[in-house]
């Protein structure tokens, strides 16, 4: 096959990927709530995330002391994390950045250590990104409130093996001289939200006294919230393709099954209406004189979905300061032990809302006998983006549903002086987003250098991605905090990369 025919139709495919991925990336790109502590130590932080950020974890956890003012005022806290099996550093670096020539054995082994055997399998690439531009919280002795502010985006992206073959590919004849699948998919959600935190002491429930505990305290929490939809579309791509290369002749015969479906809001959702009402009159409409990206953000100026969500909690605080244990003898001894339930509740987009879909067969034979291979390939070009991708019906619906990625946590920490240590658990109820249904399990621990500088380290298992490492430090004073955190993978092969990094913001404590 000629060689700039390849190129230009490689170019084609990337352009339709962009024509839809405009879903994704004019967006402006959960499961848990990510701060410099708890991001530093595993991501975890049921039984220790304190103050104004509790809300989003743990609400009981307002109550928490941990040997800070009363009053808290964070500014400009944020979090962001990426991860997924088709972050496949390993093979990225075994393959892509030796200078090996991706052909033939090499390009076989590749897809293969990447996607496996079968041409549908999937792989998957998530990224969130959350800021609290401003929270503030107050603790009293019996009771404690908060109000704190968050925008989250995610971008979901996934891709099937035969989607990779054909990027890698291109149209082989010899490749896809089988029905082979060609899918992808992407999903971009972004919102804000305004939490209400409410937490107290049960101090009513009886305890009986317990063996080396001076002292037990339980806390209660919740953070009803308020949700204020900014964007969403959600794409997914489903196809077979077919290629027939004649041993005589020059026509390539092509056979493209195609089933697509588009849901989106706002601006893009009107864009689309607008080249399909004019494609009908005019098949020679053009998609790109319709869907302007610097249009999009027009979506910004007002909601265009609202909900409400909660978060609740539990957390019993056992003061344990007779336990002996070595090395620490004379120190004060706090266990924690917690559970919560986050990100309960929903969001519907439905201004604008619309469901873009097409479903199909395209079969391509070329034009005539005399047509050269480049001719060959622009037509095709032509044809697809008229035919196939151009050519969809269009119907507004009631709105775009968006679940929450909700989560069960449960945690322990002990706190020995300077010296605090944590175990979390957590388990997704859906897969939005970095939320995962596969149980992650969350080791971390602390120390505070001179009582105000925080070495944090913890690893994180399971989930959405290979075993995590992560460490964080920075100055955290009783009235004062500036810390960062970070975490990344060591080995990506099995379940895919994981990053992540996390800025406390300017918190002030009085």
């Amino acid at each position: 096959m000629n060689y700039s025919a390849l190129k230009q139709m490689k170019k084609n495919l990337l352009l339709l990927l962009l024509i839809f991925g405009v879903t994704s990336v004019t967006a402006y790109s959960q499961s848990r709530h990510y701060t410099s502590q708890s991001i530093a130590m595993g991501s975890g932080g049921t039984a220790y995330m304190s103050g104004f950020n509790a809300n989003f974890v743990n609400p009981a956890n307002l109550m928490l002391e941990m040997h800070r003012a009363n009053v808290e005022v964070g500014l400009l806290n944020f979090g962001l994390k990426t991860g997924g099996d088709l972050a496949n550093v390993a093979v990225y670096n075994k393959y892509l950045t030796t200078g090996q020539l991706i052909a033939g054995d090499t390009r076989t082994n590749m897809l293969a250590e990447w996607f496996g055997d079968n041409p549908e399998n999937t792989r998957n690439l998530s990224t969130t990104f959350s800021m609290s531009p401003v929270g503030v919280s107050y603790r009293g002795t019996k009771q404690a409130f908060s109000v704190a502010s968050r925008m989250r985006i995610t971008e979901d992206f996934t891709i099937n093996k035969g989607m990779a073959e054909l990027l890698t590919y291109g149209l082989d004849s010899d490749k896809f001289s089988t029905r082979t699948p060609i899918n992808f998919g992407s999903n971009t959600i972004a919102f804000a939200e305004v939490s209400f935190g409410y937490a107290r002491e049960l101090d009513f429930i009886p305890i009986p006294k317990l063996p080396f505990v001076d002292d037990v305290k339980i806390f209660a929490g919740v953070a009803p919230k308020y949700l204020h939809g900014i964007y969403t579309a959600n794409l997914q791509f489903n196809s077979f393709l077919t290629m027939n290369d004649p041993q005589y002749g020059s026509q390539y015969n092509i056979t493209h099954e195609f089933n697509y479906n588009l849901q989106t809001i706002g601006v893009l959702s009107r864009q689309l209406q607008e080249f399909e009402a004019a494609y009908n009159q005019n098949s020679d409409a053009e998609l790109g004189d319709y869907v302007d990206a610097g249009d999009l953000g027009d979506d910004l100026a007002g909601a265009q979905a609202t909900g409400f969500g909660l978060d609740f909690g539990l957390t019993a605080e056992l003061d344990i300061s007779s336990l002996p244990v070595p090395l620490f003898m004379k120190k004060d001894k706090k266990l924690r032990v917690s559970m919560s339930f986050t990100d309960l509740g929903s969001l519907n987009f439905n201004k604008d809302a619309s469901d873009v879909y097409a479903d199909g067969t395209f079969t391509y034979e070329g034009i005539g006998e005399d047509e050269t291979v480049d001719s060959y390939f622009d037509n095709l070009s032509d044809s697809l983006q008229n035919d196939v991708y151009g050519q969809f019906n269009s119907q507004g619906i009631s709105g775009i549903e968006y679940s929450l990625p909700s989560m069960f946590n449960f945690g322990t920490s002990l706190e020995i002086g300077n010296l605090l240590v944590a175990i979390d658990y957590g388990v997704g109820f859906n897969t939005n987003g970095l939320n995962s249904d596969r149980s992650t399990l969350s080791l971390g621990a602390q120390y505070k250098v001179l009582g105000f500088i925080p070495l944090r380290v913890g690893t994180r298992v399971g989930g959405y991605s290979s075993t995590t490492y992560s460490a964080g430090i920075g100055l955290d004073f009783n009235n004062f905090e500036l810390t960062v955190g970070a975490s990344s993978v060591s080995n990506s092969e099995k379940r895919g990369a994981s990053i992540g990094a996390a800025w406390s913001g300017l918190v002030i404590r009085f």
